[in-house]
């Protein structure tokens, strides 16, 4: 799954004693990484949309995958992760789906 054809549907939570502001998950523009519970590669994504985000409660949320160089096999359906900001974790989250994103004119 190294090409970015897919879109990560999560459930999100962000620990208000991590952060000053609540990110904004809607504009495209807030990319932290991810690293899997139990694991140490740091994936980076691209919050696309989700929910408005109130500290320590879980709301939806959409990712892309940004670095097509990085294996991103290991989300799968029931992934656990942690949502880091540098060295801090700001958030942890679930996958709950992947959307396989289909070639423009393939059915």
């Amino acid at each position: 799954m190294s090409d970015l054809d897919f879109t990560i549907s999560s459930i999100v939570t962000f620990f208000c004693k991590k952060m000053i502001n609540q990110p904004n998950l809607n504009n495209g523009k807030y990319n932290p990484h991810i690293v899997v519970k139990g694991r140490e590669e740091h994936l980076k994504i691209n919050f696309i949309d989700g929910g408005d985000v109130i500290f320590n409660q879980a709301i939806r949320a959409n990712a892309l995958p940004v670095n097509k160089e990085t294996d991103y096999s290991i989300l799968q359906e029931g992934t656990n992760f942690l949502i880091m900001e540098g060295s801090t974790i700001v958030g942890e989250g679930i996958v709950k789906e992947i959307f396989q994103h289909k070639p423009h004119g393939k059915k």
